[in-house]
């Protein structure tokens, strides 16, 4: 009769062991439960709370949909408008019409959501909570370590950058020289008053506070301001295409504002908003001093009041520097055959306050680093008579946290190599053990 593999009595086979197995005789005595250990201080459950990894995972899930729904809003509202509303604020109110993937048109409905500056506050609480509890300075924890500090530096860069960066624009006509910086998107209403052939003494009311209805009563200011109307995007019409015009007094007697969407983030050309309002001015004595209408697409208009004459205008945000850049020449070349631009350039000159000089080429990828601020050549200005470019448009970007964030990338970069290096560097000893064990195993058998 044939044999079966399988026979009854065959004697059952020894487990192996190996290097990386432990049987529980090895493993060190748990440590006895003593009745004098204390329960943690008040203090240790809040950091035990804040460090909990629940609410990692949860902040980094609010931050994905705040990202998304942030991206969603491009779609009806510029890109600082945004930034500054979802991820510069810490609540935010986002409309259903974006919760529900634009299935409904009505932007009146939203709910509250944590802002971008809320959640990442939180989120560095977290951080250095979980650092407080379960970390420990020691070789092997070195590259989480230096993960964590990456982003806790980028964390930092972000607000610095929020709080202090500045982004605007120099316009300089061939022959001109220019010492103030336009900041787009940012627009003031401001009253000038001359003091010198040189100097302005100008009072300036950011557009915050330029909403419908206020009163805005500033001792700087030489007369009062009460706001009937505030557009962020507008164009101006003749006053014989409406019905309705709401001013009486200057320019706006002929010229009409009307309410315009605001320029979205996804708009190819990426244009600034040029904003209008409709203010009442009143004296200091309570007087009427009619209806005027200003906009970013007018001049400065000529007010009088008591015997002294003002300018009044609302624009975009202007900072002065100490010096100046007078643009000598600027150049824009094209590709033949076409209007497609091949190379524009300006040269100019720095002057100081001491009359020294500096001459200077500014053109793509060769920008002009400046007392903490560097002008890159944007784009130009055009003559609309002739067609010819005529002047130039400088970039001027001032970000004291600039380096942050290339620091924070290479503080994670060299983490994840420390930490995966001696993930593997592990990986490989214990293989090397387990090898071997078997390896004399075999071999005194």
């Amino acid at each position: 009769m044939d044999k079966t593999a399988v026979q009854g009595k065959a004697p059952t086979p020894k487990p192996i062991e190996t290097s990386i197995t432990d049987s529980p005789r090895h493993l060190p005595p748990e440590p006895p439960l003593t009745a004098d250990r204390g329960a943690p201080s008040p203090a240790r459950k809040l950091l035990l709370f804040l460090a909990d990894l629940r609410i990692t995972v949860l902040l980094f899930s609010l931050s994905m949909l705040l990202v998304f729904w942030g991206t969603l809003a491009q779609v009806d509202m510029g890109i600082w408008t945004v930034v500054k509303q979802y991820f510069r604020s810490p609540i935010v109110f986002v409309p259903v019409k974006y919760i529900l993937f634009f299935a409904v048109d009505d932007r009146t409905l939203q709910i509250p959501f944590p802002g971008g500056w809320l959640i990442g506050g939180v989120m560095f609480v977290n951080l250095l909570a979980a650092h407080a509890v379960r970390f420990r300075l020691a070789w092997s924890r070195g590259g989480i370590i230096l993960i964590h500090v990456g982003l806790i530096v980028i964390m930092v860069g972000e607000v610095i950058t929020g709080l202090f960066a500045v982004e605007g624009n120099m316009m300089i006509k061939e022959g001109q020289a220019v010492n103030y910086v336009i900041e787009g998107g940012k627009a003031e209403f401001v009253v000038m008053k001359r003091v010198s052939d040189k100097e302005d003494e100008v009072a300036a009311v950011p557009a915050a506070r330029l909403q419908p209805g206020e009163l805005i009563d500033d001792p700087n200011l030489p007369f009062k301001l009460r706001v009937r109307e505030y557009m962020i995007n507008s164009e101006l019409l003749e006053v014989k295409e409406v019905k309705l015009n709401l001013a009486t007094a200057g320019i706006g007697r002929s010229l009409v504002a009307k309410r315009k969407d605001e320029v979205a983030g996804v708009d190819p050309e990426q244009k600034h908003d040029a904003p209008s309002i409709y203010v009442d001015l009143v004296g200091r004595d309570d007087e009427d001093l009619k209806t005027w209408l200003f906009s970013a697409h007018l001049e400065n208009q000529w007010i009088t009041y008591k015997g002294e004459k003002y300018r009044a205008a609302l624009r975009f945000r202007q900072t002065s520097r100490p010096f100046a850049i007078h643009l000598d020449k600027f150049e824009h070349k094209r590709f033949a055959g076409g209007e497609k631009p091949k190379d524009f350039r300006s040269y100019v000159r720095v002057l100081e306050p001491d009359g020294t000089e500096r001459k200077v080429e500014i053109y793509m990828n060769a920008p002009l680093y400046y007392q903490g601020e560097t002008f890159y050549q944007s784009s130009w200005t055009t003559d609309p008579l002739t067609g010819r470019a005529d002047g130039t448009v400088l970039q001027v970007v001032s970000n004291p946290g600039w380096l942050l964030p290339y620091l924070s990338c290479v503080l994670v970069g060299l983490g994840m190599l420390w930490h995966f290096g001696n993930t593997l560097s592990k990986f490989l000893e214990r293989r090397k053990h387990a090898q071997v064990a078997v390896a004399v195993r075999v071999g005194t058998r």
